[in-house]
């Protein structure tokens, strides 16, 4: 591909009017050359390789949904369009409910502790799996810490998620937590202990949804907040998207799946 557009430039804009011709050709040519690939660098939006579609489901609360975007301007929605442009045939399920916390994710099975919301038959972990889900992206960004739960059964309620769709080949992004106004002291402290939690824990699965976003405060920076100090405007989800498309999930999916064709055949 290099090598055409090298030629093309070089037939049609490459003109010199003095006897050094070829010297201008070659000069020229490498000049457009190191500009096209210096621009890919520059301009690259994590393309990716694999064409395969997947089936992707998101968990999630009122920013998974879609809350304080525009119709279509959501993070979901922009990633889905994002993999149609893909694959036409990919699956996006979006079970995100607003106002919830991460017990609604929980298995069918799970009982919760008093006082506890019930696992939300058909947008948990659960319904993930009768779906036949290639992967999940989780993201419940502030409800818990709203809801004064503890550190501990925060991080339990993730792990016992993922270590479920682990347990059924599914891979697992998690988003941190997010900035949101006019909460606590407590309530900051343990978004703080949560994010680090998730980068620590999820490691490269973990999706940051904060750095950026949050001014010194820990509140919702202006320029990106809806309006109602909790979730965030357009262009807060565009950025939450783009976060998600550098994750490179589809490249992520066919390197499983070529693995799992190869143990099949071996």
């Amino acid at each position: 591909m290099a090598e055409i557009l090298k030629y093309i430039h070089c037939k049609y804009f490459c003109m010199p009017t003095n006897n050094n011709l070829k010297f201008f050709k070659k000069i020229c040519c490498k000049f457009f050359l190191f500009s096209f690939l210096l621009s890919s660098i520059v301009n690259k939006t994590n393309a990716q390789s694999c064409s395969t579609a997947f089936h992707i489901v998101v968990l999630g609360s009122s920013t998974a949904y879609g809350d304080g975007a525009s119709p279509g301007k959501s993070w979901v929605a922009l990633y889905t369009d994002y993999l149609k442009k893909i694959n036409t045939n990919y699956i996006v399920d979006n079970l995100a409910v607003p106002g919830t916390t991460t017990y609604i994710m929980q298995a069918d099975n799970y009982v919760p502790p008093k006082g506890r919301p019930l696992p939300m038959k058909g947008h948990n972990i659960t319904t993930a799996i009768q779906l036949h889900a290639d992967a999940i992206i989780i993201n419940f960004p502030t409800n818990d810490a709203a809801s004064n739960y503890t550190l501990q059964e925060q991080e339990n309620n993730f792990k016992r998620v993922t270590n479920i769709a682990k347990n059924h080949n599914i891979l697992v992004w998690v988003a941190s937590t997010q900035p949101r106004n006019n909460f606590t002291f407590q309530q900051v402290t343990s978004q703080k202990n949560l994010y680090n939690w998730i980068k620590n824990y999820y490691k490269e699965k973990s999706v940051d949804f904060n750095k950026g976003l949050a001014s010194s405060k820990d509140s919702i920076l202006f320029k990106y907040n809806a309006g109602d100090g909790i979730h965030l405007n357009d262009a807060g989800h565009q950025i939450l998207y783009q976060r998600v498309v550098n994750e490179s999930i589809p490249d992520s999916l066919c390197a499983v799946h070529k693995q799992f064709q190869f143990a099949k055949l071996n």
